[in-house]
C-alpha cells in the first residue's frame, strides 16, 4: 500500500478552505444569475405598473369639469358617511365629472377614498378631479364671506343672508322673534322682551353653507357674547341700567349718530332726557315699526301706538330696534357729560346740539326745517 503525500490528503479542522470544482461554481453563479435576473424583471415589470398608475391619474385627473359649457359654481353636499362610489355618482349627476366611477377609482389609488369629509362644497369652473379631491380630502366647505354692518335690523340681516344665499328668510325672523325657540330658557342676557334684535352683533363673518339658521344665529350672538357683554355687564351695573337697557339705548343711538365722535354726546341727550322723564322722541323708533319707514317723517306717523314709538310712549323702548356696534354699546354706558336736551340734524352726517327748546327751534330753523 503505497503512503499518500501530505499535501493529497483532504483537510479538516475549522478556517480551512476547502478547495470546490470550477463545475460547481459555474452551477452557483447559474443560480445566482437566474436570482438577479428574476429581481430585475420583477422591478422592471412593478415600475411599469406604477408608471400606469401614475399614468392613469395623470391623464385622468387632470382633466377639467364635465362640461365647459355647463362649468359653473356648484354647491356640492355630501351626506356623512357617504362612500367614494356615493360622492362620484353624486358628482356624475350634478355634470361635474365625466365619470363618477373614475372619480372612486382614482380616489382609491390615492389612498384618500376613506379620508373624503362631508359636508357642503363649492366647485368652480375648470377644477380638475385632483383639485375636487383635495377639496374634500381636507374639509374645506364652501363658504361665504357676509358683512353686516352697524345699525342693521332683523330684517335686513336677513334680507342680506337670504340673498346670499345662505338662509330661509321667515325661518330666519322666525327664530329671531323668540329666543326660546334656540336658547330656552338659557339666554345669557336676563331680559323682558324675547325677541333676539339687538344681539345679533355686527361684523364681517364667515358663513359654511349649507350652516342651519339656528346655526347662524348663535354665531352672531355668541360673537356679542365674546366682544361686548363681558364689558357691558361692569358698565352697565355701574350706572344703574341693565344690559338690555343699554344694548336698546345703544340700538337707538347707532340709528340716530352719523360720525362716530358724536355716538357719546347723543348717548348723553338720551341719558339727560331719561333722567328727568322727558321722552326720547327719536325718529328711527319710529321708523323701525313703519311697514314702509320714510326718511322724513309726518306729524301722523308720530302718533303710531307701539310702545317703540317714543314719541308717543316715555322711557325705552322694550327691546332694541338695530344691531349696535360696540362703540355705540360703550356710548350708551358712558354718556358724554353735557347738558344738552336737543339735536337736530345739519345734513351733512352731524348734528348741532342745544340745551332749550327756543335754542332747539332756532337751529331747525338754520338747517331748513
Amino acid at each position: 500500500m503505497q503512503q499518500m503525500d501530505k499535501r493529497d490528503q483532504p483537510a479538516t479542522g475549522a478556517g480551512v478552505f476547502v478547495a470546490i470544482p470550477w463545475q460547481r461554481w459555474r452551477c452557483y453563479l447559474r443560480q445566482g444569475m437566474h436570482w438577479v435576473l428574476q429581481f430585475l424583471v420583477g422591478i422592471v415589470a412593478l415600475g411599469a405598473v406604477v408608471l400606469m398608475v401614475l399614468g392613469f391619474v395623470s391623464s385622468h385627473a387632470s382633466l377639467p369639469l364635465a362640461n365647459p359649457k355647463l362649468a359653473v359654481e356648484s354647491i356640492l353636499h355630501i351626506p356623512a358617511g357617504s362612500s367614494s362610489a356615493e360622492i362620484g355618482r353624486l358628482l356624475e349627476e350634478q355634470s361635474i365629472v365625466r365619470s363618477g366611477i373614475m372619480f372612486s377609482r382614482v380616489s382609491q389609488l390615492l389612498g384618500t377614498d376613506q379620508r373624503l369629509q362631508a359636508g357642503d362644497y363649492l366647485l368652480s369652473p375648470g377644477m380638475n378631479l385632483m383639485e375636487i379631491i383635495g377639496n374634500l380630502e381636507s374639509g374645506r366647505v364652501a363658504t361665504k364671506r357676509v358683512l353686516i354692518h352697524e345699525g342693521m335690523n332683523a330684517e335686513q340681516i336677513a334680507q342680506r343672508l337670504a340673498d346670499y344665499g345662505l338662509v330661509d328668510k321667515e325661518r330666519f325672523l322666525a327664530l329671531v322673534a323668540d329666543e326660546r325657540l334656540i336658547y330656552g330658557d338659557s339666554f345669557p342676557v336676563p331680559k323682558p322682551y324675547p325677541a333676539l334684535e339687538g344681539y345679533l352683533f355686527p361684523d364681517t363673518y364667515i358663513f359654511a353653507v349649507g350652516q342651519s339658521e339656528e346655526e347662524i344665529i348663535k354665531k352672531m350672538v355668541a360673537r356679542f357674547v365674546e366682544v361686548a357683554l363681558p364689558e357691558l355687564e361692569t358698565k352697565a351695573e355701574a350706572i344703574g341700567y341693565t344690559v338690555h337697557e343699554i344694548v336698546t339705548l345703544a340700538s337707538i343711538i347707532e340709528k340716530e349718530a352719523m360720525v362716530e365722535r358724536e355716538l357719546p354726546i347723543i348717548s348723553g341727550v338720551f341719558h339727560n332726557r331719561l333722567n328727568v322723564g322727558m321722552r326720547l322722541q327719536s325718529d328711527p323708533t319710529v321708523q323701525y315699526v313703519m311697514e314702509n319707514p320714510r326718511p322724513r317723517l309726518y306729524l301722523r306717523d308720530l302718533e303710531i301706538d307701539s310702545p317703540f314709538n317714543t314719541y308717543k310712549y316715555a322711557g325705552l323702548p322694550p327691546g332694541p330696534i338695530s344691531s349696535p356696534g360696540k362703540a355705540a354699546l360703550l356710548a350708551a354706558a358712558e354718556p358724554a357729560d353735557v347738558d344738552y336736551m336737543y339735536f337736530v340734524a345739519k345734513g351733512d352726517g352731524t348734528h348741532v346740539f342745544s340745551r332749550t327748546y327756543a335754542e332747539h327751534l332756532r337751529n331747525r330753523r338754520r338747517v331748513g326745517l
